[in-house]
């Protein structure tokens, strides 16, 4: 019964820090090499960013907005 049916929502607690260097590139469908956001399932969330810092602190951003936390 499609009312029964809760889609599972991931969370920003899911979301790790990775660097993309340029022959991992086509394995995400990305076009720059850098520091991205990915969540459980390997989908790049955010991103590219220059540094794993800044990469971190997009991701606590975004923990912030979505959790309040």
């Amino acid at each position: 019964m499609l009312d029964d049916y809760v889609p599972f929502m991931r969370t920003p607690k899911d979301l790790i820090a990775v660097h993309v260097p340029s022959a991992d590139l086509g394995d995400y469908n990305l076009t720059q090499v850098g520091w991205y956001a990915l969540d459980d399932g390997d989908h790049v969330i955010l991103g590219p960013f220059e540094s794993l810092a800044l990469c971190e602190r997009a991701i606590r951003d975004r923990l912030e907005l979505t959790t309040g936390v």
